[in-house]
């Protein structure tokens, strides 16, 4: 069950992605993570940097759709695929945290609510995928 639940959760996040990838090419929101930045424009980010403000990188969310799939396949790697998904998680955690627009959407002159229900599944989920993750691990 706990499988089936970090599969879901992990494609809710992948759904998540591409609601905020779309937003941030649409509204040119260039990631920013801890203040960095590649100097392209949020689309080229998220397929060959570091993504967007509002996504992973294309990368990242490529190699979550693999380990979910060998999680689900392939019983004697399940404990590793689970330990990778849930360390992947934290970087998605803390990739958002550095982002300056978690913070600047608190602003209320600035208050979009399709923006902030991104940003806070964007944080919501990674933490549901380490501890559905770690959870697995430990079957």
């Amino acid at each position: 069950m706990e499988k089936r639940s970090l599969a879901l959760v992990s494609g809710l996040y992948l759904v998540n992605a591409a609601v905020g990838t779309w937003l941030a090419v649409r509204d040119d929101l260039k990631g920013r993570p801890f203040g960095w930045t590649t100097g392209f424009s949020p689309l080229p980010d998220f397929l060959f940097g570091l993504g967007t403000a509002l996504s992973a990188p294309l990368l990242l969310l490529v190699v979550l759709v693999a380990l979910n799939l060998v999680m689900l396949i392939r019983r004697p790697q399940s404990r590793l695929a689970a330990t990778m998904i849930a360390a992947l998680g934290v970087g998605f955690l803390i990739g958002m945290l550095a982002e300056p627009i978690t913070w600047e959407f608190l602003d209320a002159g600035h208050f979009a609510p399709l923006l902030a229900t991104v940003l806070i599944v964007n944080v919501v989920l990674p933490v549901a995928i380490v501890i559905l993750g770690w959870r697995v691990r430990n079957l």
